[in-house]
């Protein structure tokens, strides 16, 4: 286990690279760079290897989009990862160069086995798949890992997985070891990593299983908290990852073993290991061998010293210093408990202090004669005295109470609290008036409370409300309530005209419900009519397309026979006449494949994925453009967000809308080609606008139709299919299409999807 640049897991590779790495003996080292070099040495000597191979070979190597830390498309659309950088390196070292495809899992795994690409840089070497590919040597070994949702404590071992529902990614090493160690017999299969995890967090499923680090950087790249890897040991669930190839191509496996021999012989593997999991090993190695010098022998001789020095220090000022501690401890703790005493009051101080501030509610005290000795906050608020001053000692009944209702000097003895406090009783009134400082008043409500010390009244403590909200309140209710009675009055006289009314046109609605229902038994006869013809007209469309294309061939075989055995024979009219029949049959075939497509579609299944859509866009564009429309076009391309959607059929979207902004504004002194999104009304719109030669908005509905062009053959080439494709696309998974433009300005055409899914 080797710690790399993540702080949270190891990578595991192969002893034999493991040892190039991390080697803290001699002999480990010479033995396995002597392996090499008789490798090397043999590489040299043998006709196929690299000194006698070609200059340069291209080779299309598979690519998944976003397969972390290992197999992945940056922001250019440019494949990158550990593995790809790896396999370019051995290629290159072999004389090839690679042209990466890409595509999801699944599908470049099968592309593989059926000779559409010719290798892939990480695949795991199991028995099932040596049945398909033949294998290089394995350059990196990586543990399973089970992840769950936080707070998950049912599965504590792998036995405890029997009954749960797993994710494993299709076709992935995980889904083979599931299936073939009976882990579960509730398998759920996700066309990418990024699926799986989100369909966990959101509450879908127990578990996924994956490789332990691409499952971490998944779940960084997504953000998602709620998700952990358990701490279970799986030793079957180990996988050496290797280079793979078709079976049988044992020469591409030969040239891509030598390649990947000579990286790991002069350090490219060691520099691209690091450059993706860790800083440099052989920079610190002779530093680190001083400081072990250092720490083992010099060290622990002044470690020694220091430690006889202090004992015999220690014993001298031991004598000296006992009697000095225990007086200074006795002091100590005498200030101690002092302090801690006050601290302790002053906390209570400013604890009650701060809870009779933090209330709604005004408090004041007074004392035997009736003098405020505190208030609150919300007391000075609601009474309007804005400092402590204006109001503390003065008497709380000639301020806020009796005194001003008629101006004359009324007696404190008559006050309500003043004689429940001289009485040692509690005072409670919701009908009393409070005097404001400004002169106003306001109703209040409060509670007094005599303060008691020793047994003797010493004061009082007064507790009251502003009620005049809750007054207006109950006079508002009141009204409401009158006027709510006279409501219900006249509302059930006028049901009761209603009921009357209702029973009269009850009978009627009788028979209309069952010329309703004889209604919709004949829409339902008429839907499954259409269904069928829908389906009869699709097999028919289909056959018809796929049987035409046998007499275009047998068309094309003629005219090209013709072309080669009587070319001598024919004056350059027939020839032309041979040309222009082989044309035709050719747009015809293209048109029957378009055909084709467009029935294919209604019958192919939908399988809607978490879509990264910036790179499905950026990939289509690659292998769309032509290498001199990329020197003629500007390509702008902005961030889109995420679509939940069929990868390959809106693939197909975004490859016919980019190739038809290329044609139209092929004949264009402006050439340029924008794609983006517009958030509107909850939802996203992909847009991809050209400059090319427009067309009249009115004829914006017919450009989607089957066969229909606004523009001639010889003007623009085409069979007239490609936006009806787009649209059926479209339409199946939820959206909708649309386009905009004017004649000589460019167009552009927009889609939707359905929301992406969190």
């Amino acid at each position: 286990m080797r710690k790399n640049r993540y702080s949270y897991f190891y990578l595991n590779i192969p002893p034999a690279f493991d040892r190039c790495i991390r080697v803290r003996q001699g002999w480990p080292l010479l033995f396995f760079l002597f392996l090499f070099s008789i490798r090397f040495t043999f590489a040299q000597i043998n006709p196929t290897t690299n000194s006698q191979l070609p200059n340069t070979d291209t080779l299309l190597m598979g690519s998944e989009f976003n397969y972390l830390p290992y197999s992945i498309m940056d922001d250019n659309g440019e494949a990158t990862g550990f593995s790809v950088d790896l396999f370019r390196a051995a290629a290159h070292a072999a004389g090839m160069e690679i042209k990466p495809v890409f595509g999801l899992w699944a599908d470049v795994m099968k592309n593989l086995a059926d000779g559409e690409i010719d290798a892939l840089p990480l695949v795991g070497r199991t028995p099932e798949r040596e049945k398909l590919f033949d294998f290089s040597m394995a350059y990196l070994s990586l543990d399973g890992a089970v992840f769950v949702r936080k707070g998950e404590n049912r599965i504590k071992s792998v036995n405890d997985l029997k009954g749960k529902e797993i994710m494993v990614m299709k076709n992935d090493n995980a889904e083979e070891f599931v299936r073939g160690e009976n882990i579960s017999d509730k398998i759920f299969t996700t066309t990418t990593v990024q699926e799986a995890f989100l369909n966990l967090e959101n509450g879908l499923h127990d578990a996924v299983m994956i490789q332990h680090i691409t499952g971490l950087e998944v779940l960084n790249e997504l953000g998602i908290k709620s998700i952990e890897a358990l701490d279970l040991h799986i030793p079957d669930f180990r996988i050496d990852y290797c280079f793979a190839v078709k079976k049988g191509n044992a020469d591409l496996l030969a040239r891509l073993n030598d390649g990947l021999a000579i990286v790991i012989k002069n350090g490219t593997y060691r520099d691209i290991y690091y450059k993706w999991f860790g800083p440099g090993y052989y920079r610190t190695k002779n530093l680190i061998n001083i400081t072990k010098t250092v720490l083992f022998i010099l060290i622990p001789i002044v470690f020694l010293m220091v430690l006889l020095w202090i004992f015999l220090l220690r014993r001298q000022v031991k004598k000296r210093t006992r009697g000095l501690n225990e007086e200074i401890e006795k002091h100590k703790n005498t200030l101690s408990a002092l302090e801690k005493q006050q601290q302790k009051l002053r906390k209570s101080e400013e604890q009650i202090r701060l809870l009779l501030n933090s209330t709604a509610e005004g408090i004041y005290a007074i004392d035997t004669m009736g003098n405020c000795t505190m208030i609150n906050q919300s007391a000075r608020t609601i009474l309007g005295y804005p400092s402590q001053e204006e109001i503390l000692g003065k008497n709380m009944h000639q301020l806020i109470h009796h005194s001003r209702v008629d101006g004359s000097n009324f007696e404190i003895d008559t006050c309500a609290i003043f004689k429940a406090f001289k009485n040692g009783t509690r005072e409670q009134r919701d009908d009393e008036v409070f005097w404001k400082a400004d002169g106003t008043s306001f109703p209040a409500e409060y509670f007094s409370y005599p303060i008691r010390e020793n047994g003797m009244v010493t004061g009082s403590v007064v507790t009251f409300w502003d009620i005049t909200e809750r007054r207006k309140a109950e006079s508002e209710l009141i009204r409401l309530k009158n006027q709510l009675k006279a409501e219900v009055d006249q509302r059930t006289a006028e049901l009761a005209d209603k009921v009357q009314k209702l029973d009269r046109s009850q009978r009627a609605m009788l028979y209309m419900v069952e010329d309703l229902n004889q209604i919709t038994k004949e829409l339902k006869q008429e839907r499954t009519n259409l269904e069928r013809a829908n389906t009869e007209l699709e097999a028919f469309t289909y056959s018809v397309s796929h049987d035409l294309r046998a007499p275009l061939r047998a068309i094309n075989g003629y005219a090209r026979f013709l072309t080669e055995d009587y070319a001598n024979r024919l004056d350059d009219e027939g020839k032309r006449f041979i040309q222009t029949i082989g044309e035709n049959a050719h747009k015809m075939d293209k048109l029957i494949i378009d055909l084709l497509n467009l029935s294919r579609l209604s019958r192919s299944s939908i399988n809607q994925t978490f879509t990264n859509m910036k790179q499905l866009a950026l990939a289509s564009w690659q292998e769309t453009v032509t290498n001199q429309e990329k020197q003629s076009f500007d390509f702008i391309l902005h961030d889109l967000p995420p679509a939940y959607c069929d990868a390959s059929l809106t693939k197909q979207v975004w490859q016919n809308l980019i190739g038809n902004a290329l044609k139209y504004s092929s004949k264009s002194n402006t050439k340029q080609i924008e794609i983006g999104a517009i958030h509107q009304d909850n939802q996203v719109i992909y847009y991809v606008k050209d400059s090319g030669i427009g067309f009249n908005e009115k004829f914006s509905e017919k450009i989607f139709g089957v066969f229909q062009r606004l523009h001639t053959e010889t003007e623009f080439p085409g069979t007239g299919v490609g936006l009806a494709i787009v649209q059926r696309i479209v339409t199946r998974q939820g959206g909708k299409t649309w386009a905009t433009g004017s004649p000589g300005k460019g167009a552009t055409f927009y889609f939707t999807l359905l929301k992406t899914e969190t």
